[in-house]
């Protein structure tokens, strides 16, 4: 590990307003950060839609018209037109909404929109002809980048020439002052020419039954594939408040190769995928949602309202252009027994650490005291079991290691030498003090934590085997392990994770 803090790779953090690429499409990502960071749902009153970037790109401001819901779980639809007659691709997505007001939102991509009108009930319909899902937002999700080359097409011959935006608007006890809504999402896109061609593919369940409280209830969705290869490089999961974790897998010849595996109570972005898939002709698509229905007095369904369940699994991918196809879809279950052999890894819960819990769910207006309590006894109850699984924990009382002096311990991780990693803050505190209610953190004068804030030790006798990261981090938050000995930490008062 010795020289390893020479080579920092910064990455995304779901909490920080930045944009993701990558230098090549088969290499890692690399950092774009804004000047600014906002959520912001506030209508501006801007009346400069198009902003030109330079002589190829431009972007395209997308919002709701100052609109006010009148009920809960109300969708709205507006539309607007590429502002361009020539072809132009989409690279980048910004998303402007905030999940106090927004449960979610979709764009769309297609010729005609389902109605003329400043914007519409959604009941309506979004497009007359066919729509493709080009974007979806939930849960304060950072922005997207696509891969460096890769673009939705839009716009020519082939392309649609109107965005969609879809807003579903959950519970709407945020509008008690009548407040006006503009949220919505800003295009970057540019008019040279991408030699890949992203699209989405989306894996649904339809016909899920939740029975009221059932400790875990599996929803299996699974299609062959029957078209020229894909890459993919990123995905989202989508549930409602019953989902546990949702996963995506590629199956060929037996094999199972994890594209993504995440908890759908976390923000809900589209993640990178941990190393590059290729989908070929004859492949299967394999996903599974873990719900469960204790607290639930009815069954649960599938369905479009907050308290309906969704079964999503999102997946972003290029191919080349002139096999490219823009959208693709997987709503059943073409082989049931396949699943008989779905990593076990399928059905454990995500941890979601109780400070993650107040930087996802703390600056919602309406979550109840009670409501708050409950997600953190679940969270508690999900880091003592797993779902399905007999696994035992027990507290090592005469480890030698317990008289360490150590600030708030974030991360705990095992080398492939079984060394024990510990990854802590310090004489940093996280407390209600850190962090503003736009996630801001408030104590960056206190300056980079001077301990060591990793530390390695052999895990029989607790001998310090080395230290490192001081004045590296100003409040550490996670810590993984991957193959190759690489250790992946995040910090989230700067909003990164970083790659030692």
């Amino acid at each position: 590990m010795a020289g390893l803090f020479n080579n920092l790779l910064v990455l995304f953090f779901v909490f920080q307003n930045i944009c993701v690429g990558f230098r090549s499409p088969l290499s890692v990502f690399k950092r774009y950060k804004d000047t600014t960071r906002s959520f912001s749902s506030e209508c501006l009153g801007s009346d400069q839609p198009v902003i030109s970037l330079g002589l190829s790109d431009f972007a395209l401001d997308i919002r709701m018209p100052s609109v006010t819901p009148k009920q809960s779980d109300t969708y709205l639809c507006m539309s607007a037109p590429l502002p361009v007659d020539d072809e132009a691709y989409v690279v980048d997505f910004k998303p402007h909404a905030s999940m106090d007001t927004v449960h979610h939102m979709l764009l769309f991509g297609c010729n005609e929109p389902s109605s003329t009108e400043n914007y519409w009930d959604c009941d309506e319909g979004t497009c007359k002809d066919k729509s493709n899902i080009l974007y979806a937002w939930a849960r304060n999700a950072p922005p997207t980048r696509l891969p460096e080359g890769v673009g939705f097409r839009v716009g020519g011959e082939t392309g649609g020439r109107f965005f969609v935006l879809q807003v579903h608007y959950g519970d709407i006890s945020a509008f008690r002052d009548k407040h006006k809504d503009c949220s919505g999402v800003t295009l970057h896109l540019t008019h040279q020419k991408q030699p890949l061609i992203a699209g989405m593919y989306l894996m649904m369940s339809v016909n899920t039954v939740i029975p009221p409280g059932e400790k875990v209830v599996d929803a299996d969705i699974a299609c062959h594939y029957k078209r020229f290869p894909m890459h993919l490089f990123a995905y989202r999961v989508h549930t409602h408040r019953l989902g546990k974790v949702v996963s995506g897998y590629r199956v060929r010849n037996g094999q199972w190769t994890l594209i993504g595996r995440q908890s759908p109570q976390l923000p809900q972005a589209f993640y990178p995928v941990e190393r590059p898939v290729e989908v070929s002709y004859d492949d299967t698509l394999a996903a599974r949602c873990v719900f469960s229905g204790e607290g639930r007095t009815t069954e649960t369904h599938i369905g479009g309202t907050a308290n309906d369940e969704m079964c999503n699994f999102y997946i972003m991918y290029y191919m080349e252009a002139k096999h490219a196809v823009s959208y693709m879809t997987c709503t059943q279950n073409a082989n049931p027994e396949l699943f008989r052999n779905i990593p076990q890894e399928a059905n454990v819960p995500i941890q979601i650490m109780s400070d993650m819990l107040k930087m996802t769910h703390g600056h919602h207006e309406e979550t109840k005291d009670s409501d708050k309590s409950s997600l953190l006894k679940q969270v508690e109850k999900e880091e003592e079991e797993i779902l399905e699984q007999n696994f035992h924990i027990e507290e090592a009382v005469e480890w030698p290691g317990l008289d360490l002096k150590l600030g708030q311990v974030s991360g705990l991780a095992l080398d492939a030498e079984n060394n024990l990693v510990i990854f802590h803050r310090g004489d940093h505190v996280w407390d209600e003090n850190s962090f503003d209610n736009t996630f801001v953190y408030q104590q960056r004068g206190l300056g980079p934590i001077e301990q060591s804030t990793i530390l390695v030790l052999h895990t029989s006798n607790a001998k310090l085997l080395q230290s490192l990261g001081k004045s590296l981090f100003y409040l550490p938050h996670g810590l993984s392990i991957d193959k190759n000995g690489n250790y992946w930490v995040t910090d989230v008062a700067l909003h990164q994770v970083r790659l030692h």
